[in-house]
């Protein structure tokens, strides 16, 4: 997905395939293509293409193996600037294996194939061709870097994308069907936060490696100072980098009482980490993938405030037990790891999303179930359908970009993850759907 590195601290990327060879229970069958070069982050790169069928073993009330449903997962698995998502795959496929053992997609089972595009535009419409033309896929997960090289492709095989919520596809394509805010009101509703702190002056550092990042830098001043917030420090920096010390030292120097670090989460670690070696603890101003499970072993990010599409993964509540009975039975090292983060929920929810179309469309076992079903299922979502808590009340027009300016508020505080704004969304004036706020 193009927008993970948006100003406000948002990562950029998935890291690698979970390493555990598939969820207990199921059997799962992989057919992978590796890369001669491994990770600077330290992972395999996995640029080709992997497919893994989730197949039920034995469960009561599995769904019937005779009748299957195919769905891609397109992903950046692997790549420079992925250690902000180390579990996405997983995570997906935890929701096969629980959806398959509970009567699967209306009475089909859930064939799930991954295919990892290494930050290849390239590969990435080659993995969305394979998908739709080799595989048969009615459906797609998005969880690639790369989505705007395949955004026609899909659209012309009219087989709908769920997710995009940190996609500039996600909100300009009609295509695509984010569950959760959709990416061009992130600035405008830290910005939002930000004044309401009090913020006045900003630094924001940004990753080299991905061309969105200065773009969001950019457009995120544009939106700051209507709020009358000045952003007197900006500098790209490169996830390679030994130290970060010379571009904190500026901060500082700047006046910047608030920071936000657009790259991944390794990254944003590193530069909060040298900062307050240098006597500079800004607050931290982050959103979505990029906030993980290892911040709270750090002091200096005690106080970050956070932006995120769906609701809060680290809540344990009626909208998140689900997730977390799939998560423990089939990838219990994902809610264990130290990238364990928003990004996890926000994949959840992409699955939830399926159920419901499923269920809107009325689909049923005897039936196939085919793409013009699912996306008639999106269409017809009950009004204010929230997945059961997951997601702001989403709504999807035929024909239309999604359009959603509502966001959930968290932080840090004494070490601990925190709901902000009472658990509640806090939503951007609307634009035109497709469009960027530039004002607000």
């Amino acid at each position: 997905m193009t927008g993970r590195g948006d100003h406000w601290g948002d990562g950029v990327s998935k890291l690698r395939l979970g390493g555990s060879g598939g969820p207990k229970g199921v059997y799962v069958f992989v057919r992978v293509k590796k890369t001669a070069a491994a990770l600077a982050l330290g992972s395999f790169a996995l640029a080709g293409a992997v497919s893994v069928a989730v197949t039920p073993a034995g469960s009561a009330g599995a769904a019937d193996s005779s009748s299957t449903v195919t769905i891609a997962d397109l992903c950046s698995c692997t790549g420079p600037e992925a250690s902000s998502i180390s579990q996405t795959s997983d995570t997906m496929q935890a929701w096969a294996s629980w959806v398959n053992s509970h009567g699967g997609l209306a009475g089909h089972q859930v064939h799930l194939v991954i295919l990892d595009d290494g930050y290849s535009a390239a590969k990435a419409l080659t993995n969305a061709e394979t998908a739709i033309n080799q595989d048969h896929a009615v459906a797609i997960f998005d969880n690639s870097d790369e989505d705007p090289s395949f955004a026609s492709t899909v659209q012309s095989a009219h087989v709908p994308v769920l997710g995009g919520q940190e996609s500039d596809s996600g909100y300009k394509s009609a295509d695509f069907f984010p569950a959760g805010a959709t990416f061009n009101y992130t600035n405008s509703v830290g910005a939002i936060i930000a004044k309401a702190e009090g913020v006045k002056k900003m630094a924001a550092v940004y990753c080299v490696e991905v061309a969105i990042c200065a773009e969001s830098v950019h457009q995120g001043e544009q939106v700051a100072a209507h709020y009358g917030i000045k952003y007197v420090y900006t500098s790209s920096i490169g996830f390679a980098a030994p130290n970060y010390t010379a571009q904190c030292l500026a901060a500082k120097q700047s006046g910047a009482t608030a920071m936000t670090v657009g790259d991944a989460s390794s990254v944003v670690e590193h530069v909060v980490t040298d900062c307050a070696a240098q006597g500079y603890t800004p607050r931290q101003l982050s959103s979505d993938g990029t906030v993980a499970a290892a911040w709270l072993t750090i002091p200096a990010f005690n106080g970050n405030i956070d932006t995120q599409s769906d609701n809060l993964w680290f809540l344990h509540n009626a909208s998140t037990s689900t997730m977390y009975a799939a998560l423990d039975k089939y990838a219990p090292g994902v809610p264990t790891g130290p990238n364990f983060g928003e990004i996890v929920l926000q994949s959840w929810s992409d699955g939830a999303l399926m159920q419901a179309a499923v269920k809107a469309a009325g689909a049923s076992a005897t039936t196939s179930l085919t793409s013009a079903e699912i996306l008639k299922g999106l269409y017809g979502l009950p009004t204010g359908e929230t997945l059961g808590g997951l997601s702001p009340a989403l709504h999807f027009v035929k024909g239309q970009p999604a359009n959603n300016s509502c966001f959930f508020e968290m932080g840090i505080k004494n070490g601990k993850f925190v709901a902000l704004h009472g658990g509640t969304t806090i939503c951007a004036p609307l634009v035109k759907a497709g469009t960027l706020p530039t004002t607000h």
